[in-house]
């Protein structure tokens, strides 16, 4: 018998499956992969010749089928015995339902999947595939129609391999395999939040995307539209494919990714989502799922509002500044050239889906980003928030998961309260606004240029948090101490807390009149009383905007 084969104790963990249809590319990025993550690459059709000695052509020609898969079988068995390999497979193995259940059971699995053009294109010159005899394209139509829902059925990823050069392949599937491996299991830790359409339950927790269920049971009718962009997409969007292709096989599924960035986020980028719902043949009870961050979230939110009417949108954030705020309460929109978010509705979401794993892969900006957001809350509502934010600092930055999703499910709770008492923002949830007049202003007058020549968003709003509380004591409503203890904590999580160099006060004032939360009653900002005690305060007067912002300007010539 042949022995198991080990991976490098370094990386010992899982086998990785690799299932698909002929010439979807698994020996290929197979082999590839394993030499990315050093780990030993094992194809089962060789192991079968090495049990049998004889080709894989030679056993069906003097054997049969049968005799093939009982070999099948047992090199399958044995390979899966070994840990961390990556393994690929022949296309029929899933045809035994007892193979199906050992690569479930003890194996990530990985299914490449590729259409009849391309499978005819890849195999016009391999002449020893016994089972395509004849008319190839009919026969590789009638496998997919057997065999697909089979490779559904036990993959947690999975991956158009036409859609992608093989280099994007193996990257996509490294990413995959990252979430897969990042841990989960423990149970989600849930939310109720109500709103006007109706409740609808906000899960955190490790592992939620390849578990699957949260977002599954969010999927009422026969259609479901995935946005994401395509940095998120080669992330997260082959192990969420997965888990709703193998738990609502009824479902008809289809892609969309988006160019990333703050600047996509327009009325032509809502237009070709609006096409895809068409393209599909979305009805009243389709559902499409915002993968990603914020601009992802909002813009697909307002397709979803604004297809038949309204129909479903399940949030699945994996940023923590989406976590923590845009996935939550209902919000969306698109930018246009004259200010951020202009054009939008409220469509409170079928559920908000955050797999808290998704965070390990954020780069350290997008994390720090994230954490202004959770400031916020404190700020405005708990001032003992800030100071357990204080003690953590160290842990949050580190990306220590028990703290993360510790400040996650914090911040959902006082946003989901304060959305429930106001899902319209008429009142109280403007307090949600906190430093976002200041922000969204700088974002806006900065071109919505965000990480490639700016502040992204979070950063926006850590800023003008701090001009906010500057604003606070300048007005005689709250003392100085907390504005400067403020910006301490924001400056030690690694947040700029000054108007970036070459923004002129004046344009940004000139902003703030064009943003959302401004009314025909003039400006309106979120200030506070101290820390933990946002306030609404209207009729502020534009000179002490304008000394609040000179004020930081200047500090910024200083500090240079």
């Amino acid at each position: 018998m042949s022995m198991p084969l080990h991976a490098n104790a370094a990386h010992a963990a899982r086998p990785l499956v690799l299932v698909g249809p002929t010439g979807a590319g698994k020996s290929t990025v197979g082999a590839m992969l394993a030499r990315r993550l050093g780990r030993v690459f094992v194809d089962l059709d060789a192991r079968v010749e090495a049990l049998a000695g004889r080709r894989v052509a030679d056993i069906f020609a003097a054997d049969g089928e049968a005799a093939f898969r009982a070999l099948e079988s047992r090199a399958l068995g044995e390979a899966l015995a070994s840990e961390g390999i990556v393994l690929a497979t022949g296309a029929g193995v899933v045809l035994d339902g007892g193979n199906r259940a050992a690569i479930r059971a003890a194996a990530n699995v990985l299914h490449l999947d590729a259409n009849v053009p391309a499978q005819l294109e890849r195999l016009q010159a391999s002449s020893d595939r016994p089972l395509l005899a004849g008319d190839r394209e009919a026969v590789l139509h009638a496998m997919a129609i057997a065999r697909g829902p089979l490779y559904a059925e036990v993959a947690d990823a999975r991956i158009e391999t036409t859609a992608h050069p093989i280099d994007e392949v193996v990257d996509i599937a490294a990413g995959a395999l990252a979430l897969l491996e990042a841990g989960g299991g423990a149970r989600p830790q849930r939310l109720r939040v109500e709103s006007p359409r109706a409740p609808y339950p906000i899960l955190a927790g490790a592992g939620l995307l390849r578990e699957g269920s949260a977002v599954a049971e969010a999927v009422r009718g026969r259609h479901a539209l995935i946005v994401c962009d395509r940095h998120v997409a080669r992330l997260h969007l082959a192990v969420l494919d997965a888990s709703l292709r193998r738990l609502r096989p009824d479902v008809r599924i289809a892609l969309h990714v988006l160019p990333p960035g703050e600047h996509e986020k327009t009325l032509d980028r809502w237009r070709e989502v609006v096409d895809a719902l068409a393209a599909l043949g979305a009805t009243r009870d389709a559902t499409v799922v915002a993968l990603g961050g914020g601009v992802v979230g909002d813009l697909a939110g307002f397709a979803a509002a604004s297809w038949m009417r309204g129909i479903d949108v399940v949030q699945v954030p994996t940023t923590l500044l989406a976590m923590v705020d845009s996935s939550v309460g209902g919000k969306t929109a698109v930018d246009l050239p004259a200010g951020k978010n202009l054009v939008g509705a409220f469509h409170p979401p079928a559920a908000v889906v955050a797999d808290t794993g998704t965070l390990r892969t954020l780069p350290p900006r997008e994390l720090r980003a994230g954490l202004a957001e959770v400031v916020k809350y404190g700020a405005v509502f708990d001032a003992g928030f800030l100071d357990w934010l204080d003690a953590q600092a160290d842990a949050l930055l580190g990306g220590d998961d028990a703290r993360l999703a510790e400040a996650v499910l914090r911040s959902c709770r006082y946003k989901a309260e304060v959305v429930a008492r106001d899902p319209f923002e008429h009142g109280e949830r403007a307090l949600l606004n906190f430093g976002h007049t200041f922000g969204h202003a700088i974002e806006a007058e900065q071109g919505y240029a965000g990480a490639a020549d700016g502040l992204v968003h979070g950063e926006a709003v850590a800023v003008g948090m701090v001009l906010a509380a500057r604003l606070s004591a300048a007005l005689g409503r709250a003392p100085s101490a907390d504005a400067d203890r403020l910006e301490a904590l924001l400056d030690r999580l690694g947040l700029p807390v000054r108007i970036p160099a070459g923004l002129a006060p004046e344009r940004l004032l000139a902003r703030m009149r064009l943003d959302k939360k401004a009314d025909a009653a003039g400006l309106r900002f979120v200030l506070w009383e101290g820390a933990g005690r946002g306030r609404i305060v209207r009729d502020v007067p534009d000179d002490a905007v304008l000394d609040v912002m000179r004020a930081s300007t200047a500090s910024v010539g200083a500090d240079a």
